[in-house]
């Protein structure tokens, strides 16, 4: 109950725009909150900067090493109801619009086409704290998923590929043992750099870009829905998604005991030398 409520502190403190330091929130498996770093595994930190502007980075746990993540959000306050928001990484430009309801927000975040792209209750506009249903949405329109939070939470969802095709229901990103390659990391990494081949009518043509590529780790540490997260030309999205339907199986990931669905999201660079 302790930790629950610093965590409720923390996202009232942001709800006001009091804070204009640094705020850390921190996370066991699926979002449960922690009572400090060394009871976490992800931690989230805003840093408040001048003129309503916040950065938002998250950093997670691997072995005793904390790794920051690649994907630090700004984030701008235009007025009493509006953020524009920016992926320092893949440079994505977001909307969003939240409305005061009780104890919550309603959001609804854009894509940058002005497509809907995530919409709920959150406890907080900076960072979002899920509660009840959540329905996020791919920049052409098409429904991705329906999730059920509890506290932030994850307790079940239903997902859709962009053609509208159902996919796998109750899937995770973060989960108390999370699935690892054969080998770990390095051994993945190498494994891509192995495989990997460059189209030779992309490379004829100095063609380069970077693919995203998602899929998920069975239950039996299968590798399985694997699709095109960000297209970026079909002879790569061809080639990345070969090399990555080929991997071998992982060790699978657990949750509370359980063996549980998880799932990536890894970038695919090609470029040229």
């Amino acid at each position: 109950m302790k930790s629950l409520f610093l965590l409720l502190s923390f996202v009232f403190l942001f709800q006001l725009g009091y804070s204009q330091t640094d705020t850390i929130i921190y996370y066991k498996a699926n979002n449960k909150p922690a009572l400090g770093k060394s009871d976490a595994i992800r931690y989230v930190k805003i840093k408040g900067k001048k003129n309503n502007m916040y950065k938002i980075s998250t950093s997670t746990k691997k072995g005793d090493i904390w790794m920051k993540s690649k994907y630090t959000i700004s984030a701008a306050i235009e007025n009493d109801s509006t953020i524009n928001l920016l992926n320092q990484f893949t440079k994505d430009v977001y909307r969003r619009i939240f409305k005061p309801m009780e104890k919550y927000f309603y959001i609804k975040e854009f894509h940058e086409n002005g497509e809907l792209k995530i919409e709920g209750l959150s406890k907080s506009y900076i960072y979002m704290h899920w509660e009840g249903q959540v329905k996020e949405y791919y920049p052409s329109g098409n429904l991705e998923s329906i999730n059920r939070y509890k506290n932030n939470q994850v307790k079940g969802n239903k997902n859709w590929l962009d053609n509208g095709k159902p996919f796998f229901d109750n899937i995770y990103n973060l989960v108390d043992v999370m699935p690892e390659f054969p080998g770990g990391e390095k051994n993945l990494l190498k494994y891509i750099a192995e495989n990997i081949k460059y189209p030779e009518e992309a490379q004829s043509n100095s063609i380069e870009g970077r693919v995203f590529i998602s899929f998920v780790i069975d239950i039996d540490g299968k590798v399985i829905g694997t699709h095109v997260r960000r297209h970026v030309h079909p002879l790569f999205d061809k080639e990345a998604m070969r090399v990555v339907s080929e991997m071998p199986q992982w060790r699978a990931g657990k949750l509370d005991g359980k063996p549980v669905k998880v799932e990536y999201t890894i970038p695919i660079n090609f470029r040229l030398r």
